[in-house]
Order: structure tokens, then C-alpha cells, then sequence
């Protein structure tokens, strides 16, 4: 990661848990099979039919939905994008540019609490969806040069969105030189390129399906209480939300990166990581590329073994359907490791935006702001909230996955064939909170 963030693990260590380590992880454990045994005596019957129940809210309708409103979401992320952009080409190459934070912090991490307190307002936003509209009245075919059919379109799903942010991921955890300019614009380039070629290629549809920051806004933005049924806004049970709405194709390789991708910067931080890999005369490049590509393995299998035995009832794809299961923890793990640095890097972000390129502006009034620690000097709140976000996680992750089996396991295996996916989100609990707290 950029030398100029804190570590990703917050603040908390395995001296500051409010439980010793194993105490912890004890009781992470048990919580999980408490919970897992009062559902499958209280919670027989499907009980989530669809979202309809919310309480529907025709005004915030209109309000979203009128032109100028989505014109100023739109406005706002061009110009986010713009003065980013500024300094990605034109600032200083050095850790007060913001576009570092920019990219690593509030793009990446802040995804996480905008969609779940707003929705989906990122897809509004997203500048390289307003240009993909933009080439499309500029006379280019709404389907693209060389369009898809429907069904292929179902079957890519997220799955190209799910290899950019595994590109991503590699940026930020393996990528030598990731806090320099040249490095960052190239990335950059590649990005923006690969949206709008393929925009041009294959239509509109393609920025939805490729564009990593959109995937992970979209899918974080499924465990929020703002969803739309029938067009209209409702305030619903978000839990009824992940148990009832379709994940598209490629669902489950996007929370495989994610969830990956976060057990590996954990991994990284860990002693026996760094003794090996410092020790070795392998480049670390290819030390991390080959660990954060066995760690997204190891998501992927642990999971597909968790859901094989309601998979032999879903050959058309079980992966898919118990994917919104491992969304809770997606965000678990996300709060867990990054709150700590979205809240002090993303004010040294706000206040290096007032001078984007190094010439002693002041343009929003933010350049002399000070750095506010707010619970942060307090390592038990830090490391007990890491704690709960894990635990957290994998519990709502374990009530969804009931649910969701329930719907489609006869009555004679409505238990046992839970069981395995049970066993494997412990092992994701224990090894979440291993990576986390341990030195």
C-alpha cells in the first residue's frame, strides 16, 4: 500500500482486543453456532418472499428521478473527476497530491459507507457512464459497433468488472512504485480506456458490467435499506433485499476478489509473511502475485465446497445464488480493516484536494485543517468495533444463506445441507479475526 496511508488493519493489534485472541475467536465461533441452531428451530419456512413489505416513499421517487437532480450527481462526479484528474497529470509527483488518496481511499474504501447510507448513487455519478451517454448521442449505436445478444450479456454478468478489480487489487497490494505518478497514470489510462473501447465495442451496457468501482458501489449498495420495487423508492428490510433480488452471472467472482483481496493485505501484514518474503530471493512482485492470486483461489474453493451440497440441487448455479451470503461479509471485512484509514487519510485527503497541484492553493478552505482522531486513540473502541464488524458480517452472512436455502433444499436436508457452508464461514470468522489481530 501507498507509504503515505496507515496500515490497513486500523489501530487495534492483538494487545488492544477487549478479549484475548483466542477468547475472541472462541466466542466469534460460538455466536456462529448459537445462531446457526435458534434458526434452524425458529426459522423453518421461507419467510422472505420478495422486497414488497418496505414502506414506499413516492416523493424521494420524484426527487431522485428528476432531471436536474440526476444532472447534479452527474455534474458532481465530472467535476470530482476533473479536479482529480488535474492532479493526476498536472500536480507535483509527491505523497501530497491527492489523487493517491483520491484513488486508494475515497474511491476504493469510501464505496463502502456511500453506498450502504445512499445506494446506488455512485452508478448516477460515475463520470465514464455519463461519457458512455455522451458517445452514444454523439451518434454511436446504443449497442455498440460489434453488439451482444442478450443472453450473452446474461452470461458475462460481472465478471469483467470482478478481473478489474482483481487489476486493482494488484495495484494497490503488489504494483512496485503504486504512490507515483507515472505508475498511477497508467493505471488510469488503462481503466478509463478499457471502458470506453469497450463502450464503443459492444454499447452502454458494457461500463455496468466491467467497470470495477461500479460493481463493488452496486454490490455493497444490495445491504442497503433504499431499494426500488416497482420503480419506486422503498425504505425495506435490507436483509430481505440480499435474500430475494438476483445476482447477476459473475456475482460470486466479485465477492471472491474482494473477500481475496482483503484476506491477502491481512496476510501481508503478518510476521511469518514478511520473515518469508524479505528472506527469499524471489522478487516480491512475484511473492504477491502469486499470493493474492491463491488467496482469491482459496475464497473461491472454500466457497464452491460450502455450497456443494445445495449445488447438486442447482446445476444452473449455486455459486451465484448463495453469493449475496458473503456480501455481509465483503463488508465486514472492509469495516474492519479500512474504517480506521478512510477516517484519518480521508481528511488528509480533503485537505490535499484544496491544492491539487502543489501551488499553495486553498480552493475549498480545507488546506489548513487539522487531522481529527475521534475514537482512533482509543484502541480498545478501535479493535472492539474491528471485532464487531467481523462478527457482524459473518452473522447476517449466515442468516441470508438460511434463508436462501431454505427456498431451494428438500425438507429432509433443509439442515444438513447448510452444514458445509456453515463450517466454512467459521473458518472465514477465525481466519478474518487471525489475520487481523495477530502480530
Amino acid at each position: 500500500m501507498i507509504p503515505l496511508l496507515i496500515p490497513l488493519h486500523g489501530l487495534g493489534s492483538r494487545q488492544d482486543l477487549p478479549l484475548p485472541l483466542p477468547a475472541a475467536v472462541g466466542a466469534a465461533v460460538l455466536v456462529l453456532l448459537v445462531s446457526f441452531a435458534v434458526l434452524a428451530l425458529a426459522w423453518r419456512e421461507p419467510r422472505w418472499g420478495g422486497v414488497a413489505g418496505g414502506r414506499g416513499l413516492p416523493g424521494l421517487t420524484r426527487l431522485v428521478d428528476a432531471r436536474w437532480f440526476r444532472a447534479i450527481l452527474a455534474g458532481l462526479g465530472v467535476f470530482a473527476f476533473a479536479w482529480v484528474g488535474a492532479a493526476l497529470w498536472f500536480g507535483r509527483d509527491r505523497v501530497t497530491n491527492p489523487v493517491f488518496g483520491f484513488t486508494y481511499v475515497w474511491l476504493w474504501v469510501g464505496l463502502v459507507p456511500l453506498s450502504l447510507l445512499f445506494g446506488p448513487v455512485y452508478r448516477t455519478a460515475n463520470p465514464l457512464g455519463g461519457l458512455a451517454r455522451v458517445l452514444q448521442m454523439s451518434g454511436l449505436p446504443t449497442a455498440g459497433l460489434r453488439p451482444l445478444s442478450a443472453a450473452t450479456w446474461r452470461r458475462l454478468g460481472s465478471f469483467p468488472a470482478a478481473v478489474g478489480l482483481l487489476a486493482f487489487s494488484w495495484l494497490e497490494l503488489v504494483q512496485p512504485d503504486n504512490n507515483t505518478l507515472p505508475v498511477l497514470q497508467g493505471w488510469w489510462l488503462a481503466w478509463v480506456g478499457a471502458l470506453i473501447g469497450g463502450t464503443v465495442l459492444f454499447g452502454r451496457r458494457w461500463v455496468a458490467a466491467a467497470d470495477p468501482f461500479q460493481a463493488y458501489a452496486v454490490l455493497v449498495s444490495r445491504a442497503s435499506p433504499w431499494q426500488r420495487v416497482d420503480g419506486v423508492v422503498h425504505l425495506v428490510n435490507p436483509l430481505r433485499q440480499l435474500g430475494t433480488t438476483r445476482s447477476p452471472a459473475g456475482t460470486w467472482a466479485v465477492v471472491a476478489v474482494l473477500l481475496g483481496g482483503t484476506a491477502f493485505d491481512g496476510f501481508t501484514s503478518t510476521s511469518w509473511w514478511v520473515r518469508t518474503t524479505q528472506s527469499s530471493g524471489l522478487p516480491r512482485e512475484l511473492w504477491g502475485t502469486l499470493g493474492l492470486l491463491g488467496m482469491v483461489a482459496l475464497i473461491t474453493l472454500t466457497f464452491a465446497l460450502g455450497v456443494r451440497g445445495i449445488g447438486r440441487l442447482l446445476p444452473a448455479g449455486p455459486l451465484n445464488l448463495l453469493a449475496a451470503s458473503v456480501i455481509p461479509i465483503v463488508i465486514g471485512y472492509a469495516v474492519a480493516h479500512y474504517l480506521s484509514l478512510l477516517v484519518l487519510e480521508g481528511q488528509r485527503t480533503l485537505i490535499n484536494l484544496s491544492d491539487p497541484l502543489g501551488l499553495g492553493w486553498n480552493a475549498f478552505g480545507t488546506a489548513e485543517l487539522g487531522i481529527q482522531q475521534l475514537w482512533l486513540d482509543t484502541p480498545v473502541v478501535t479493535s472492539s468495533l474491528q471485532l464487531l464488524a467481523i462478527v457482524g458480517g459473518h452473522l447476517i452472512g449466515v442468516l441470508v444463506a438460511h434463508e436462501l436455502a431454505l427456498r431451494v433444499l428438500p425438507l429432509r436436508r433443509r439442515l444438513s445441507g447448510q452444514v458445509p457452508l456453515l463450517l466454512v464461514m467459521i473458518g472465514y470468522t477465525c481466519g478474518g479475526l487471525l489475520l487481523l489481530f495477530s502480530p
